[in-house]
């Protein structure tokens, strides 16, 4: 495909790692990198998901990203991301089997006040996205550092699924980890000792279709029900980090805690959280249904490294927003984000091995005890150079297909992984 022409175009121009121009931990540095995911997929017979006669399909997504950032001063710094995406697919006219089975939306849009995105192509086999992904300043105060405008906040310490992390979070599925979205935030850190302090989270978000797009007009807009107001407080004791935070999240309003540390030669993580859902704007598309419910949601991960290099990291998921027994609406709320699965119980586990110093490789599984299907997922990261990597992999679901279900051309779901069609990719990140 013409994106991995160009991975491949990069590799053999690419020298050693440096920035483009000047230095981000200085007054002024200009960065980037270039990254390409091509994947096909082998399709199960399901007209209603693939089309008609549609044993597997291509796709690609190519983005280039620029960041600046630099720190003129001893107490202020700033970043800002601009992203250039570029996807093709033969996907088959009819089918939906793109976000609404894989799980994944295009760019994230929860807790977005601005749109600061240009489609400038948009049809069934080529999209293109002009977009920006990070733009802040912080200061660093005697008493805070206060960081304001569009960026990445991470909170949780999970692998698989953080119930704690409410900012756009990994979906556990997701193989390439490197860049978190950002997102349009006030963010003030107040440190309280060596280990301890508190993290105040303001965010201006809108209220969002279950598909990701914004359910009202103009560049600027925000909504109670869609935007964020977090405390978090954080310390060390026994030798264990502890964490509790609270308050406003899109669509509700939560209250949760963490803790990790070690058993003896075992890493040990928990992380809990309950959802009180705000009822008080539905769906206008699915009245009878509601995008967010009630839920409490629970994490236990447990890992170990080995001195051969091997890791092994295993969790163990309670997802109260789970329905097994009405998959299409448990989807729609998974689709939404107002859920992780569409099941109740699910069992992760990982293992990474670094084969020679090049090359490392992975095995996850994800197993849903609710409907006992499974995703599993190998993969290869190979390190051509300090600044070049090509990752290889692939998603294999099992479990029981979807089946007709006559409904508005709609299949009835039997399973959460089964629904998936094996998928194969190759992946070029370049960073210059």
């Amino acid at each position: 495909m013409p994106s991995l022409l160009v991975a491949l175009l990069v590799l053999c121009l690419g020298g050693n790692a440096r920035a483009i121009w000047g230095d981000s931990d200085e007054s002024f540095g200009l960065d980037g990198s270039l990254r390409t995911i091509t994947l096909g997929t082998y399709n199960y017979a399901n007209s209603d998901i693939f089309g008609e006669n549609n044993p597997g399909d291509g796709m690609s997504q190519t983005l280039l990203r620029l960041t600046i950032g630099g720190r003129p001063t001893d107490w202020l710094s700033y970043e800002s991301h601009g992203v250039q995406s570029l996807s093709l697919s033969s996907q088959a006219e009819g089918s939906v089997q793109g976000p609404v089975i894989f799980g994944t939306q295009g760019m994230d849009t929860r807790y977005l006040a601005l749109d600061a995105a240009w489609d400038w192509a948009a049809e069934n086999d080529i999209q293109a996205r002009l977009y920006l992904d990070r733009c802040n300043l912080k200061m660093a105060l005697p008493f805070a550092d206060v960081t304001i405008g569009r960026q990445a906040l991470t909170f949780g310490k999970a692998y698989f699924w953080n119930p704690l992390d409410v900012f756009l979070a990994f979906d556990p599925r997701r193989f390439d980890r490197d860049y978190k979205a950002g997102v349009d935030a006030l963010r003030i850190d107040i440190p309280l000792g060596d280990f301890s302090g508190i993290n105040l989270v303001g965010v201006l978000g809108r209220k969002l279709s279950v598909y990701g797009s914004y359910r009202d007009a103009g560049a600027v807009n925000a909504s109670w029900y869609g935007s964020a107001l977090v405390a978090r407080a954080y310390t060390n004791h026994f030798e264990w980090d502890w964490a509790v935070q609270g308050g406003k999240v899109y669509g509700g309003y939560q209250v949760g805690g963490a803790a990790s540390g070690e058993i003896g030669e075992i890493a040990v993580r928990l992380e809990a959280a309950y959802l009180f859902a705000d009822d008080s704007d539905p769906l206008p598309y699915m009245p009878d249904e509601k995008e967010i419910e009630n839920h409490f949601t629970a994490v236990v991960g447990l890992g170990h490294r080995f001195e051969n290099t091997l890791q092994i990291e295993m969790e163990y998921l309670y997802n109260g927003a789970g329905d097994p027994d009405d998959k299409m609406a448990a989807l729609m709320r998974m689709l939404g984000g107002g859920s992780f699965h569409m099941g109740e119980h699910l069992l992760g586990v990982v293992a990474t091995y670094e084969i020679i110093p090049i090359l490392n490789g992975s095995l996850a599984w994800i197993f849903s005890i609710s409907d006992l299907s499974s995703l599993i997922q190998p993969g290869l990261a190979l390190s051509v150079s300090d600044e070049a990597e090509f990752l290889f992999g692939a998603m294999i679901g099992l479990g029981a297909r979807p089946v007709p279900s006559g409904i508005a051309g709609l299949p009835q779901l039997e399973s959460e992984f089964g629904t998936y069609p094996n998928i194969y990719y190759m992946e070029f990140k370049f960073y210059f």
